[in-house]
């Protein structure tokens, strides 16, 4: 018999802000993320970018929405192609989408335009050929952010994309999200099992559990008296550690 990941979610993504969807392992997060980005089709439902529904479109319908929409993953290092320098990982999207404006730059556009992604996540442009192995977690999360701003897109999908960093380079790294948000205009799509870690980031948190939302709302409103248990337990999990009370008062651990 078959078994429905995720059977209804409802949301909505104002222009510039963050929505943080959250829930515990198996909620259906991460197939909600590869359904907006279309990495999966989904049985049926509404995903409306820009009044469009993307839905249904197939590959060549689809093809003028991939670039406005990119996702950054929770493991970086598997994200990207182990062989690839700095440079080349950030080019890489130029080269695929050939046929836009953006792919459309020569050798030395891509390079310049490399180096100033660097810049902007907080990369040396010295280290543009050195090779995504030489990096540190945190170094390569930003690569995968400069990769992902490459083609300029409107919406980026933060499938866990902080968890797997120690609460240092989380707080490094959530602060330069905010930062390219605010100089790109960027709408954030923010996946997360802890509540504590978006509390910063999110303007407005929806809950999953059991494959559907359960609870949406701001996130002054979640933090400070969520009304579903699935959104009592995990607000209890991010109390629970110390290390993390900073993030939910309104901090950075």
């Amino acid at each position: 018999m078959p078994i429905a990941a995720v059977g209804k979610v409802d949301f909505e993504i104002p222009h510039g802000q963050t929505l943080a969807l959250v829930g515990e392992s198996g909620s259906g997060k991460s197939t909600v993320a590869r359904c907006v980005t279309r990495l999966e089709r989904p049985d049926s439902g509404q995903i409306l970018i820009q009044g469009a529904d993307i839905a249904k479109l197939d590959s060549r319908d689809l093809a003028p929405f991939r670039s406005g929409m990119q996702m950054v993953f929770q493991d970086a290092l598997t994200a990207m192609n182990p062989r690839f320098s700095a440079l080349e990982v950030i080019e890489e999207p130029l080269l695929i989408h050939t046929r836009g404006s953006q792919g459309g730059r020569n050798r030395e556009g891509r390079r310049d335009l490399a180096r100033g992604l660097m810049l902007e996540v907080g990369l040396s442009p010295d280290w543009m050929h050195r090779s995504i192995l030489h990096f540190s977690g945190g170094q390569r999360q930003r690569l995968a952010l400069a990769r992902a701003l490459a083609l300029r897109p409107q919406l980026l999908v933060l499938d866990e994309a902080l968890s797997g960093l120690d609460l240092s380079t989380q707080a490094q790294i959530a602060n330069l999200l905010l930062d390219l948000q605010a100089a790109h205009s960027l709408t954030y799509l923010l996946i997360s099992h802890d509540l504590a870690l978006v509390a910063r980031l999110a303007d407005v948190i929806a809950v999953m559990s059991g494959g559907k939302t359960v609870e949406v709302g701001p996130t002054r409103q979640i933090m400070s008296s969520p009304g579903h248990e699935a959104t009592k337990k995990l607000l209890d999990s991010a109390k629970a550690s110390a290390s993390n009370l900073a993030a939910i008062t309104g901090g950075v651990a």
